[in-house]
């Protein structure tokens, strides 16, 4: 037998299996071939091997994504610069009284950037969150009050995260306070987790504002291995998860590693978005 006689019978005997389980062919959509063995598939290719639009697979699953958010800005504007020229998406959290502040937001709202307002809190122990920050003695109407300047002091915000605040996070009451006052702005709210009994996420969604939580901190540890390490924990996380959410700080060897190693995740197929993407 010839190898075009062959072939006809082929095709004959696909479409014959195609009529006896009822399927029309002509109105087909290209979902519902899926379920076709890969022998029926390739028996109704093109004979020039090119994939029929009819019988391509669907779309591939959206890639996981990673959002990364740099605390501690508000003390160098060349340090800005540098994670802009990193050339993917990041979350830019921005202390609300350093030295530098105001030029460090006005450089990137002019970069269109994403910015949060790096709320200072007071920790369990004794270190120091900074100028204005937020404490356990405060009465509400003084925790409203200093949300309210701190939220002024970065115009153009987006949200608001949590500088340091092991101690003041932990109390639900006070962080339904500061959290009331988010919603008013029409913010939301990322929870760094500074520590387990931290209130803040919970709060949120009892009163339905938009909130995340941070997943992976990248550089508790400054070592290059240990921060590279921890980059890579982001990305295990965000392929179980969907998503992920790290939070960093503008040192040396953070800003080293993140230069090196995102060229490497993009290739690898990861997205990088912004905190409020992924809360919207």
């Amino acid at each position: 037998m010839g190898m075009g006689a062959g072939k006809w019978l082929g095709i004959a005997a696909a479409l014959a299996v195609l009529t006896f389980l009822g399927y029309e062919l002509g109105r087909r959509s290209p979902s519902s071939l899926d379920s076709l063995t890969p022998a029926l598939r390739e028996a109704l290719a093109p004979a020039d091997g090119t994939p029929s639009s009819a019988l391509e697979d669907p779309s591939p699953e959206v890639s996981p994504a990673v959002a990364i958010v740099i605390d501690d800005l508000g003390r160098s504007v060349e340090t800005v610069r540098r994670l802009e020229a990193l050339g993917v998406d990041l979350t830019y959290s921005v202390l609300p009284f350093e030295v530098r502040t105001p030029e460090v937001v006005r450089t990137l709202r002019r970069g269109n950037r994403e910015i949060l307002c790096h709320l200072p809190m007071q920790a369990a122990g004794e270190a120091d969150p900074g100028p204005g920050a937020l404490t356990i003695t405060m009465t509400p109407e003084e925790v409203d009050r200093r949300t309210r300047e701190a939220l002024a002091s970065v115009p153009g915000a987006s949200g608001v995260n949590n500088h340091m605040g092991s101690g003041f996070s932990s109390d639900a009451g006070l962080m339904r306070v500061v959290l009331q006052v988010i919603a008013e702005k029409e913010l939301y709210f990322l929870d760094s987790r500074t520590s387990a009994l931290t209130q803040g996420f919970a709060v949120a969604r009892e009163l339905g504002l938009p909130a995340a939580e941070r997943q992976v901190f990248l550089d508790r540890e400054r070592q290059r291995a240990a921060i590279a390490a921890q980059l890579e924990e982001l990305l295990l996380k965000a392929s179980e998860r969907g998503s992920a959410v790290g939070i960093g700080h503008p040192y040396a060897e953070t800003l080293e590693v993140l230069e090196e190693w995102i060229p490497g995740a993009v290739a690898r197929g990861f997205r990088f978005v912004t905190v409020g993407e992924l809360v919207r």
